[in-house]
């Protein structure tokens, strides 16, 4: 009988076992789930995080290139006024030269 009783022991501890062990396997399972979960949100989250980024580095590219036209253009029109009045000091004496050389 004592062994009886103790095969029935073993086979509720197998028992036991088996439950405790399936519980880990569905937990673990659980958590897997969750994991993957959270790291969808967390790249979904970090995308977003880019695109917003992305945009406003786009917008600012943006203004940059405007304000650096606007800075070159400026230089470009004082640097044309420079050589319009260089030329124009020049203007007189080219045609006085000219006429000289044209007329006797």
């Amino acid at each position: 009988m004592q062994e009886l009783d103790l095969i029935r022991d073993l086979a509720g501890v197998e028992r036991e076992l088996a439950e405790r062990i399936d519980e880990a396997h569905r937990s673990a399972e659980q958590r897997i789930v969750a994991a993957e979960e959270a790291a969808r949100r967390i790249l979904s989250d970090a995308e977003a995080e880019i695109k917003k980024i992305a945009a406003g580095l786009k917008d600012r590219i943006a203004e940059e290139s405007e304000k650096i036209a606007n800075e070159a253009a400026g230089r470009a029109e004082a640097e044309a006024e420079q050589i319009r009045q260089q030329a124009q000091a020049n203007m007189d004496w080219a045609v006085d030269f000219i006429l000289s050389e044209v007329l006797p």
